[in-house]
């Protein structure tokens, strides 16, 4: 939005308006800015809004996000920090949004069982909130609880059944617990869900493979390369899944590291040469 659209938005009438009304106009000006992407001109008007009203939480948590958005991680820390004292000291209204800011930052800072604190405090205001469960139980797996973040994942979809991400999510916490059965049946549901999505099909496929289920992975390859086709890394995952679903030639390679694309020049190079027709002789 354009200067002018925002002084459309919000005409500059500001004369025998109180400090307060003059701090909100100010709060959701940034916000409109924020929405266009113009963050620092958000920054900009959340520390006039907190100039004029500076014991608002609301005010001080909106700072905060500006911070946060101008990639001032330490500035958004302290100031989400002091609107939750604020918020403390006052009562009122839980400040979810500055709660769960103050989780991402920890996340950043890899302080993860402060992040786990914070996102909690977001989780018990909104309990049918299935984005902060999905926030708390990412954090939670950072600290190698998987168990208590398969739970929140689990509420997550109780609340939002037809999410793929969530089921997703939910799919990756299994992996870590090294169970791939149930992994794999919470990826074939996802790839219903998001039938169009290629990376679902080549993480189902990865899990088929190291399964040993390679017939059931090849379909999940090629429709990922119908998806992509312009995707050379997609094609070379094709041919090795054809490979081991046809036992020859034999070739080793660390599933997890296919799975995630973490594989070399080297890699591309063998598979291409191995998965040639030979000469005639």
């Amino acid at each position: 939005m354009s200067e002018r659209h925002h002084q459309a938005a919000f005409p500059d009438d500001r004369e025998g308006r109180t400090e307060e009304e003059q701090s909100a106009w100010h709060a959701q000006a940034g916000d409109l800015r924020g929405n266009d992407g113009d963050f620092r001109g958000a920054l900009s008007e959340y520390k006039k809004a907190a100039r004029l009203n500076p014991s608002s939480p609301q005010n001080l948590s909106k700072l905060a996000d500006g911070y946060a958005a101008a990639d001032l991680p330490f500035k958004a820390l302290d100031y989400y920090q002091r609107a939750l004292e604020s918020q403390r000291e006052q009562g009122g209204e839980e400040l979810v949004d500055a709660h769960v800011g103050l989780g991402d930052l920890c996340r950043t800072f890899a302080r993860s069982a402060t992040a786990v604190r914070s996102y909690e405090r977001a989780v018990r205001s909104r309990p049918r909130k299935p984005f902060y469960r999905w926030k708390l139980a990412v954090a939670l797996t950072a600290l190698g609880l998987y168990e208590q973040a398969e739970q929140q994942l689990l509420t997550a979809l109780q609340l939002a059944p037809k999410d793929a991400f969530y089921r997703f999510q939910l799919a990756d916490v299994y992996l870590l617990m090294q169970r791939h059965r149930d992994a794999i049946v919470e990826l074939e549901q996802v790839v219903i869900l998001a039938p169009r999505d290629e990376y679902y099909r080549l993480r189902l496929g990865a899990a088929l493979l190291r399964a040993g289920r390679a017939p059931e992975a090849v379909p999940h390859f090629e429709r990922a390369v119908e998806l992509q086709p312009k995707n050379s890394s997609y094609h070379v995952l094709l041919r090795y899944a054809r490979m081991r679903n046809e036992q020859t030639p034999a070739i080793s390679i660390d599933i997890e590291m296919l799975e995630l694309g973490a594989y070399d020049e080297d890699f591309v190079q063998r598979i291409q040469r191995l998965s040639e027709p030979p000469l005639a002789a």
